[in-house]
């Protein structure tokens, strides 16, 4: 700006100043007089004048030079010493003076970092809420002890079958006794119940892991293999071993998925039916690493397959083919799959509502702010997929062949892969922050009656104490003896008898061929009447007639009819 324009400037602003000087004047004479008519404020504000810097009444305001006296101008306006502004700058109305950015100071560090949030996460993981989970886990594996420990009763065949055998597995277990191999089953099936929580936790979050560990627990399976004398239960902890292994592992090198390998191959050895997992615990070994290792999750999967299947080989050279499997047999495939969705339907409809949320979306919505890397869709949909499916492998295998022997223990096997996304699918619908916690409750008592309503019907030992009773008194170690479940009396008589004693009783034309021939010492038969072949047989005579406990005459259990050689 020119000169002129300069001075103008600086005149108006002068003229402003003095119009305030006189305004801020004529205020605070106006409060004097007021103030000064009460007696005790006067004091008090003239004190504040003095310290205030303000003018005080009676203060006169210095005499102005008159224009018209030589220098007035300079002693009115003295020269002007701001700054002046760039000559490359354009001219402007108003000078703008230049100022001096400084760089602001920067944050203090914060005194702690909150980590990563987990994957469908609902807080951190820290010390605290990891105590917490313990805690309720705790809780969870006494609520399955007790539902295991309420059922009992004599030895199933298959358990006395189990007990007699000799084995590589079976052998030192049968020194323990029924009720020690029961108790054994237990531990196992609550080390399973434990490590299912160990891996949900890793692969989603805790509350997951706690609402799939609640869910397994209360399972008809779960229950009936925590009380049942055979290597089922442990088949099942070596499957949960080797799943929680994986998701140990899923951030390693892949040759550390070799840990999990033995696991899962000792699992078909103890029962059968494991063998039909290991197909999805080799897609799992690629779908849980694929985030962190990309490609290198393929050859951690090539990895596990290869280990699995030598081992799985040297096995079958050592022990030999496990029993029972690809038998066929003439049940009705309909039935089969209508019994084993009454035993699994409800956890497997929660697990595909948490599998296709999760396909959705990765994380909850309580946290919108959490950052960090989550799988993708596809990888998403594939885990979810893979887990729903697993639990179809036995229901949908056995009906095939036909074959519903052991199906309400085997259905537990695919459910150990499913509960993990029920786990989810239960802290997806309970909300963020547990807005919804009566949700997951009752889901929970649901699955818990309908679990022992469904144990109490199919644990239902043959209740054989006091047909055993009767037979001490006529067994040796000489005789034969026929009866329709031979590896009861063999096991609970095998310190008077050899197993090779008791020879299992046919029907019909079998049995009469028996009873004519006369050679068994006693006959032992589950009957509601008298068969044809012993009516009026001059060979034997009826010794007695045991009728079962109130709780299974409900049930349509016929009584044990004894017949001795005369």
């Amino acid at each position: 700006m020119s000169n002129e324009q300069q001075q103008e400037y600086e005149r108006q602003q002068y003229e402003r100043q003095q119009y305030e000087q006189q305004y801020e004047q004529q205020y605070w004479q106006q409060q004097a007089s007021q103030a000064s008519q009460v007696p005790h404020v006067q004091e008090t504000q003239q004190s504040f004048l003095q310290h205030s810097g303000q003018p005080q009444p009676g203060y006169q305001q210095p005499a102005q030079p008159h224009p018209g006296d030589p220098g007035a101008w300079q002693q009115q306006y003295p020269p002007y010493s701001a700054p002046q502004a760039p000559a490359d700058e354009p001219d402007s109305d108003y000078y703008v003076p230049h100022y001096t950015v400084l760089d602001p100071e920067p944050e203090p560090e914060p005194g702690y970092v909150l980590p990563e949030v987990p994957v469908s996460a609902w807080s951190v993981d820290n010390s605290r809420s990891a105590w917490i989970s313990r805690g309720v886990l705790v809780l969870i594996l006494l609520v399955q002890a007790g539902l295991s420990f309420r059922l009992d009763g004599s030895a199933f065949p298959q358990e006395a079958k189990f007990l007699l055998s000799d084995g590589t597995f079976t052998g030192p277990l049968a020194d323990l006794g029924l009720t020690g191999v029961r108790t054994l089953s237990l531990a196992w099936a609550l080390g399973a119940t434990a490590l299912l929580f160990g891996a949900t936790r890793l692969l989603f979050n805790a509350r997951a892991g706690l609402a799939a560990a609640a869910m397994y627990s209360v399972l008809q399976s779960t229950a009936f293999t925590g009380r049942y004398a055979s290597l089922h239960s442990l088949s099942l902890f070596l499957l949960a071993a080797a799943l929680w292994l994986l998701a140990r592992t899923r951030q390693s090198s892949p040759a550390a998925v070799l840990v999990a390998t033995p696991f899962a191959a000792l699992a078909p050895f103890a029962a059968y039916s494991a063998a039909l997992y290991l197909p999805s615990l080799t897609v799992l070994a690629v779908l849980t690493a694929y985030r962190f290792r990309g490609a290198g999750a393929f050859v951690r999967g090539a990895f596990f397959a290869a280990a699995t299947g030598v081992l799985c080989f040297v096995g079958v050279q050592l022990n030999g083919t496990p029993g029972g499997w690809n038998v066929h047999d003439t049940d009705s495939a309909t039935s089969l799959l209508k019994e084993s969705a009454e035993w699994g339907g409800v956890v497997l409809l929660v697990a595909v509502i948490g599998a296709v949320g999760f396909a959705r979306r990765a994380r909850m919505g309580e946290m919108p702010w959490a950052e960090g890397s989550a799988p993708g869709t596809v990888r998403r949909s594939a885990l979810g997929l893979t887990m729903c499916a697993t639990a179809l492998l036995a229901p949908l295998y056995q009906a095939y062949l036909g074959n519903g022997s052991s199906l309400h223990i085997h259905v537990g096997f695919g459910l150990l892969f499913a509960v993990p996304m029920a786990g989810l699918g239960i802290s997806r619908m309970m909300g963020a922050h547990f807005r919804y916690p009566q949700i997951g409750i009752m889901l929970y008592v649901a699955a818990l009656v309908v679990g022992m309503a469904q144990t109490q019907e199919l644990y239902r030992p043959p209740d054989s104490a006091a047909m055993i009773g009767a037979l001490r008194e006529v067994a040796d170690g000489k005789g034969s003896y026929l009866t329709d479940e031979p590896e009861i009396s063999a096991y609970y008589l095998r310190a008077k008898t050899d197993p090779g004693q008791w020879h299992r009783a046919g029907r019909g034309a079998a049995l009469t061929s028996a009873v004519k021939k006369g050679s068994y010492d006693a006959i032992v038969l589950r009957a509601a009447s008298v068969p044809d072949a012993l009516r009026g047989n001059a060979h034997y005579r009826l010794l007695a007639v045991l009728r079962p406990a109130d709780k299974d005459s409900a049930g349509g259990r016929a009584p044990f009819r004894i017949w001795v050689k005369q």
